[in-house]
């Protein structure tokens, strides 16, 4: 009896030995697995992965711990001094040292399901944004989609009172000129199933754009004696008239609109609210942007950021045309050339827009380079072409036409056939009111669409027939052929 029992004894603590064994295993190839993938991954997958596990832990010390790594690993491949050096001249990635770890290509840069369809752009000021809102606007309405919009008006404050979407359905596209205020927009437009994006542009060629936009050239050309000023010195004569006026600190919407008008936009006026020193304001407000924001666009680079945003998206080449809209220009000046001088006094000013923008330059350089240059550049020749094949097609342009859209042009045959053609050259505020009706007349197919357009539309008229029918073939087009249909 007792020698059984020793057996038993044995063999059980061979069982607790073997039982160890397993789990100590188990524990180690988990492990080495976890490195393993972890090393193999490239740096952009990392920094989404990080992105994600501090959406998932608000502790604030964790919080400043990523976004510190976040905002070195990029800035390091920029300027080094990240105030004060011009966008545009921001160093060069090495592409030879910096290559590895950034070759994901393709497929991997697509966003997940669902996300393609709902889609929030916070419309920039002086970025080229009215030529993408009525892409975007036509991409909505073909899949009779629902926008964030305030009834019957082309300002969008988003604390206001919104049209509802068409009964059962929820909120698509924001797209119309609204602050970046996260916390509402999340409520209205949730970030699990919504694709967050923007688009910036160098402070210098935004500057000079607002500059003249807003009339500040205009208004100020002109010195004590009459005698016209180049460009150069009028701008230098405001500097010197507002520069108590031209801190960060100060959130005047008509400062803003001309001077750190990206970060306006995009609600830094709410960093200054905090405290702490201007550089960590700065810090904590760019690195939340690159937490919300899943691509952001660079004005400077139009043509390879819609393939990008395309690509990931899911997108075909059609759903990107666009008709450009609006040009400025220097207004005619004699001499707009810029002294270094006053340039450096722009970024001096523009301050965190340098940040910002210096930022996401790089951050975009990562995603090109992810996405393969040859590839990019191919695909981005591509697009051009079709592109201007598809406007040459919807106009007749006289020979000494701008580059940008004008009132000159004419619709072909193919253009009056092709609706696409008109809503791709009209006034985005036309647009906002067809939104409007779309949405409260559910595609003009509610029954109870008159009361509906009584509660909401006020004294707007609603669309005439010919703006229906407009409206109508748009879809019906799509519903029958998508954007693959014959457009030869």
């Amino acid at each position: 009896m007792a020698m059984r029992f020793m057996c038993v004894s044995k063999l059980g603590k061979l069982f607790s030995i073997v039982f160890l064994a397993i789990c100590f295993f188990v524990i180690f190839y988990n492990n080495r697995s976890h490195y393993q993938s972890t090393d193999s991954i490239s740096k952009v997958e990392l920094i989404s992965n990080d992105l994600t596990a501090l959406q998932r832990n608000k502790k604030e010390a964790e919080k400043h711990s990523i976004d510190s790594r976040i905002i070195k690993q990029v800035v390091e491949h920029g300027s080094a001094d990240k105030t004060t050096m011009p966008p545009t001249l921001t160093p060069a990635v090495d592409d030879q040292s910096s290559a590895e770890g950034f070759t994901i290509v393709g497929e991997g840069l697509r966003v997940p399901k669902g996300k393609d369809k709902n889609f929030l752009f916070i419309k920039t000021h002086k970025c080229g944004t009215s030529t993408l809102v009525n892409m975007f606007y036509l991409f909505g309405i073909r899949r009779r989609l629902n926008f964030v919009t305030q009834p019957w008006s082309r300002a969008l404050d988003i604390e206001m009172t919104l049209l509802p979407p068409r009964p059962g359905g929820h909120y698509n596209f924001q797209i119309a000129h609204a602050k970046f205020k996260p916390d509402r927009q999340h409520e209205l437009l949730p970030k699990f199933r919504t694709f967050y994006t923007t688009i910036i542009r160098s402070p210098l060629k935004r500057f000079n754009s607002a500059f003249a936009y807003y009339g500040i050239d205009r208004s100020n050309k002109y010195d004590e004696k009459g005698e016209e000023l180049s460009l150069d010195e009028t701008i230098n004569k405001w500097f010197d008239m507002n520069e108590a006026n031209l801190q960060p600190t100060n959130t005047s919407c008509a400062v803003q609109n001309v001077v750190n008008g990206l970060s306006f936009d995009l609600g830094f006026p709410k960093y200054m609210e905090r405290n702490g020193t201007l550089q960590e304001k700065i810090d904590d407000f760019i690195a939340d942007l690159a937490q919300e924001f899943d691509y952001v666009l660079l004005t400077d680079y139009f043509d390879e950021s819609l393939v990008l945003l395309k690509e990931q998206m899911g997108w075909k080449m059609q759903d990107i045309f666009f008709m450009k809209r609006f040009y400025t220009t220097d207004r005619s000046r004699k001499d707009s050339r810029l002294s270094q001088r006053t340039i450096d006094r722009i970024f001096k000013y523009n301050v965190v827009d340098v940040q910002l923008y210096n930022f996401f330059h790089q951050m975009y350089k990562m995603k090109a380079r992810a996405y393969g240059k040859e590839l990019l550049d191919q695909k981005t020749a591509e697009f051009r072409r079709l592109r201007l094949e598809f406007e040459n097609r919807c106009f007749n342009k006289p020979e000494d036409h701008l580059a940008s859209f004008n009132k000159e042009w004419t619709l072909t045959e193919f253009g009056e056939r092709e609706k696409s053609c008109t809503v791709l050259h009209m006034r985005d505020v036309v647009l906002d009111f067809y939104i409007s009706e779309l949405q409260v007349t559910e595609d003009f197919r509610s029954p109870n669409a008159d009361e509906m357009m009584k509660k909401w539309a006020g004294k707007h008229n609603p669309m005439e027939e010919d703006e229906r029918d407009l409206v109508m073939t748009i879809q019906e087009d799509f519903d029958g052929h998508g954007v693959d249909q014959d457009i030869s």
